[in-house]
């Protein structure tokens, strides 16, 4: 079965607990690997020649009404990624998860430093000077300082609407955050599926930026990670001890702070986009926006 749940979008808005969350449901079939990333901008030319790997993420599906997958980075293909999917699986429904763009950047920027993928000691205010560079498409080589373009989601919310209209929901991380069990339960109304079928004792905070102490730990436990990601997908509490563990020993908190000075350029820089955000969303009569929206 090819996919029909897509978890297209943003990057650092919770998508990969909602992708765990869901998973628990015994109608919902989730891919081997959360991100399999088919359809993102950067690997959408070379689909034909990876369609073969990509359907083994899926094998075992066994007549589950949903087979989801999350890449949040599917969001940024705009048209092209949105057309892709549509074409590949006709009657798929997309899920996209929106977040206040200030607090978006800055999430960002905490998981790519805990990751390695910049400078460690690169500042936040230094990270957002190099962000200003960039102004063009999103790219492969500079995508981990497109984050600040990247909190621009009016044109992209209209691209995807065009080609799925009713089959797309926008949701908020801020109702995530607030209750995600009624966050949930929302979203599987929308599915057709019966919340109550979801075991919440199973769901656990997932994705949270640490900042770690040896990089070549790190890369270890990435490849661990990576080694039973099947096994964490199916079974995600026997994960969490190896986690804890983990934790404590190679893992200490990211406790930078965004600067007023800062939180209020940034706020000035999307003004424009959230108005139209909010313009889009009002006029296809989504309601009960988050503050970020609705001031």
């Amino acid at each position: 079965m090819n996919p029909n749940l897509f978890v297209a979008g943003v990057p650092k808005a919770g998508t990969t607990s909602l992708f765990h969350y869901l998973a628990l449901h015994p109608d919902v079939f989730p891919s081997s690997r959360k991100e399999p990333g088919f359809f993102h901008p950067f690997k959408i030319k070379d689909m034909d020649a990876n369609l073969d790997a990509y359907k083994k993420f899926f094998t075992g599906h066994s007549g589950q009404r949903y087979a989801i997958e999350a890449t949040p980075g599917y969001f940024y293909g705009g048209k092209e990624t949105a057309n892709a999917i549509n074409k590949y699986s006709p009657k798929s429904k997309v899920i996209i998860v929106l977040r206040n763009p200030v607090e978006r950047v800055f999430s960002f920027y905490k998981y790519k430093k805990s990751l390695g993928h910049i400078d460690g000691n690169l500042n936040f205010e230094s990270y957002i000077d190099e962000c200003k560079k960039q102004t063009g498409p999103i790219e492969k080589e500079t995508y981990d300082f497109w984050a600040m373009v990247g909190g621009k989601y009016a044109k992209l919310l209209s691209e995807w609407h065009e080609v799925f209209g009713e089959r797309m929901k926008v949701c908020f991380f801020d109702d995530m955050v607030k209750d995600e069990p009624k966050f949930i339960e929302e979203i599987c109304n929308w599915l057709d599926l019966d919340k109550k079928q979801i075991d919440d004792g199973k769901t656990k905070v997932q994705n949270k930026s640490m900042i770690y102490r040896s990089k070549g730990l790190q890369r270890m436990a990435t490849s661990f990670d990576h080694m039973f990601s099947g096994v964490w997908y199916y079974l995600p509490w026997l994960k969490w001890p190896f986690s804890g563990l983990y934790n404590l020993v190679n893992a200490k908190p990211h406790n930078e702070t965004l600067s007023d000075t800062l939180r209020a350029e940034l706020t000035e820089y999307y003004q424009e986009d959230m108005h139209k955000t909010r313009d889009f969303l009002k006029e296809r009569q989504i309601e009960n926006l988050p503050g970020w929206l609705s001031n």
